[in-house]
């Protein structure tokens, strides 16, 4: 049942089994799996069926050093589907040695493996919609060509491993239905906690305060999921304190906001490959009709011999000033900046937008007036796919275009300082502090990025594969240049990071906080690290894993 009006009186008192607190792909996965148990559940979803100006303004909050990350309401969507309303649909599974212990990356190790995540990794490519939990180019395209770029292939660099697309999914409107009909779940709409109470024991949440049509009311529990974003989940424990943790409920360690890691990601690396005829670069779709596109990886092996983080490449737009004269960079630039346009929420914003972006958009516009009529027939068949409900995920340069872009995405290591904590002197309208973001980044996420694309390189130029554009010092400087402007693109990674021991972590392998006997949190702030994949995959994973173990101890 989906509540979209509250009829409650003000004070009322809700009772449930389960109380799950967010409206996003954890949240829902975790209600659509615990509604077959006998468990009654309530989901407070912090939103409504599209993002108001008023909840988007409970998710501002303070950058720290002003520039170093996106503003916090930026990436996030304060409404039922939380990202998954704006998301593009990536879906790619952390790898095996993302949940081991590296000697060479500080406070790696996650307190369950690969192996144990497996299974739900089926069961979330199934809620995401992705076809097969296949990720491997060789078996899902045995008869197709094993390699991106022939030759380029070898023990450190392989191509074989894919990604997924999803439609992509909007987990509330595509479980709507199922939501709707279910007897046990119970969602309540524009609802936003502002507290987790313990009133009969320090060591147990006894009730959530929450507001709903600006009526107060309550939520008693057995059990409370938090699953609200990595950013909103450590908030809420910060401004959540009792007498036993004054600072926040589960920081008796001073471990709630901290390891707060992103993806570091970019262009630098230009690529004019010898023989374009013979590159698989573009999207493959499977037997089942699912998009899906090749990438480099950096092995195992590598990692370890070179004492790497986890990286990816693929080729995309290369952003130098050739991007201007390619079409289908300038249409894609034009489409997305009306879009940003549009979006704009007051007339003060459009104007100071349009003016930032109207020398762009004119050079754009006049690339395609000048350039654009012999790609006439390929601009229409790409707005044909992308207006598919299984869409064409993104547009890839043009064919003829001078140069590719080396895109890569990598792993930040966990860095203690690097944190999320509350502004001692911003409240939002509810008089909840504010998020305040502090993200560092340390010498070894920038020297194995450098490290990751000099191996590339390298190869490309000793197989004679075509021409490249690449000096390291040039990357340290774009690298350094990016950090200052940083944007973690809704990758909010590790703020109540899993762990065995208390002292060096949130929650246990359970994502039970510790010290407090009915408090989960679910999401990618328990991820101990943050791989180089885009965490949603893994997140609706997780989100299974601890739905069946809130049923095995019912």
């Amino acid at each position: 049942m989906i509540i979209s009006k509250n009829t409650f009186q003000p004070g009322h008192i809700l009772t449930t089994d389960i109380c799950i607190i967010g409206g996003g792909p954890a949240a829902i996965s975790l209600a659509l799996s615990l509604s077959s148990s006998k468990q009654n559940i309530i989901v407070v979803t912090g939103g409504g069926w599209s993002e108001t100006a008023a909840n988007q303004d409970l998710n501002r909050g303070v950058v720290a050093t002003v520039g170093t990350h996106e503003p916090l309401e930026e990436n996030r969507r304060r409404q039922f589907g939380g990202a998954s309303s704006v998301w593009g649909g990536r879906c790619i599974p952390f790898d095996p040695i993302d949940f081991r212990r590296r000697n060479w990356v500080p406070n790696s190790g996650w307190p369950i493996s690969y192996d144990t995540l497996l299974p739900y990794y089926h069961k979330a490519a199934a809620l995401c919609q992705i076809g097969d939990f296949a990720f491997n180019a060789h078996t899902v395209f045995p008869a197709k060509k094993r390699e991106i770029i022939s030759r380029l292939d070898t023990e450190e660099i392989v191509s074989y491993p894919l990604e997924r697309w999803s439609p992509p999914v909007n987990f509330a409107k595509t479980y709507q239905s199922e939501l709707e009909a279910s007897q046990t779940v119970h969602v309540l709409l524009d609802a936003h906690v502002v507290s987790l109470q313990t009133l009969d024991a320090l060591d147990r949440v006894s009730q959530a305060q929450l507001l709903m049509n600006d009526q107060e009311l309550f939520i008693k529990a057995g059990r409370f999921v938090l699953a609200t974003g990595g950013i909103e989940n450590p908030r809420l424990l910060l401004a959540s304190t009792n007498e036993r943790f004054p600072t926040g409920l589960g920081n008796h360690h001073d471990n709630v906001g901290r390891y707060y890691m992103a993806h570091l990601n970019g262009t630098y690396v230009e690529v004019n490959p010898a023989k374009r005829a013979e590159m698989l670069v573009d999207f493959e779709r499977d037997g089942e009709g699912v998009y899906c596109r090749r990438r480099w990886w950096i092995s195992e092996k590598a990692q370890t011999e070179h004492e790497l983080l986890n990286c990816i490449f693929f080729l995309y737009h290369s952003y130098s000033q050739d991007g201007h004269r390619d079409i289908l960079f300038s249409s894609r630039y034009i489409a997305k900046s009306l879009l940003f346009l549009f979006r704009q929420r007051s007339v003060q914003d459009l104007r100071e937008k349009t003016r930032e972006l109207l020398p762009s958009l004119r050079e754009h516009c006049s690339n395609v007036l000048k350039n654009g009529l012999a790609q006439l027939p390929e601009l229409a068949a790409i707005a044909i796919k992308r207006l598919q409900k299984r869409r064409l995920p993104f547009i890839l340069p043009s064919k003829t275009t001078a140069y590719w872009g080396l895109y890569f995405q990598a792993e930040q290591e966990p860095n203690r300082e690097s944190r999320v904590y509350l502004s001692d002197s911003k409240l939002d309208a509810f008089g909840v502090p504010r998020a305040e973001v502090s993200i560092s980044f340390s010498e070894a996420d920038l020297n194995s990025i450098i490290t990751a694309h000099t191996l590339f390189v390298n190869n490309f130029r000793r197989k004679k594969l075509g021409e490249v554009i690449y000096s390291e010092d040039g990357l340290r400087q774009y690298l350094t240049n990016q950090l200052s402007t940083f944007n973690s693109a809704a990758h909010h990674i590790g703020t109540t990071r899993m762990a065995d021991d208390p002292t060096t972590g949130v929650v246990d392998r359970n994502a039970k906080v510790h010290g407090l006997e009915n408090l989960y949190v679910a999401g990618s702030s328990v991820f101990p690290t943050g791989g180089h994949a885009n965490p949603t995959l893994t997140i609706v994973a997780h989100a299974l894993l601890l739905a069946d173990h809130l049923k095995s101890t019912y």
